[in-house]
């Protein structure tokens, strides 16, 4: 079950140490990722990575202008494949001086039990780096799964996107990719969500 409040706990630990990172745009996300390809390169290592939270909303949606971290779930069962994306990811913080968690898969524990993206896409190749995005329906879900007030404005730029207006549209979304047992615990949230969100 996933606990939104121990997650937002974290979140808060962390602030303090984003509040000093340097944000980066749409073209330094391209250009870190880009820089991660070729180390991982180097290292004859191919992954994948599935692209989320800020980083997505900056480079396919448009509603903000940039973000502190890149959120992402790396592709990969394997354990030797994931230590190496690790090293990668650490090798071009150390030599871009970037913070430690400028990519991250912190967001892996609530997609390991919410689901993954039914049908993610291909978005761009960056060397022996493959990065694919979830389709908005799910990341819609997600947001409004966790009913946070600071994710009202990235809820209403995807429900704009995807020419949704009213509750009965928002509430299809989540039954379609949050699973019963999970709703069950942040439903009020949820709903909370909606209400602020889809007037209608």
């Amino acid at each position: 079950m996933v606990d939104f409040d121990k997650v937002a706990v974290k979140a808060v630990n962390i602030a303090t140490v984003r509040e000093r990172r340097k944000s980066m745009d749409s073209s330094q996300i391209e250009q870190y990722l880009d820089f991660l390809g070729q180390k991982l390169a180097d290292m004859q290592i191919k992954t994948s990575i599935i692209l989320l939270g800020g980083a997505l909303m900056v480079t396919q949606i448009g509603n903000r202008k940039a973000t502190q971290d890149i959120d992402v779930v790396i592709a990969t069962n394997d354990r030797r494949t994931y230590q190496a994306v690790q090293q990668a990811i650490a090798l071009v913080a150390k030599e871009k001086k970037l913070p430690p968690a400028w990519l991250n898969d912190d967001v892996t524990i609530v997609v390991d039990q919410i689901g993954k993206p039914k049908a993610p896409k291909h978005w761009k190749t960056f060397g022996n780096l493959t990065v694919y995005v979830p389709e908005l329906e799910y990341i819609l879900a997600l947001k409004l799964f966790s009913g946070r007030p600071q994710d009202d404005r990235d809820i209403r730029a995807i429900a704009q996107r995807l020419s949704l207006q009213t509750k009965v549209q928002a509430w299809s979304i989540v039954n379609k990719y949050i699973p019963s047992t999970q709703l069950g615990f942040r439903n009020a949230y949820t709903s909370q969500a909606i209400d602020r969100c889809f007037p209608n």
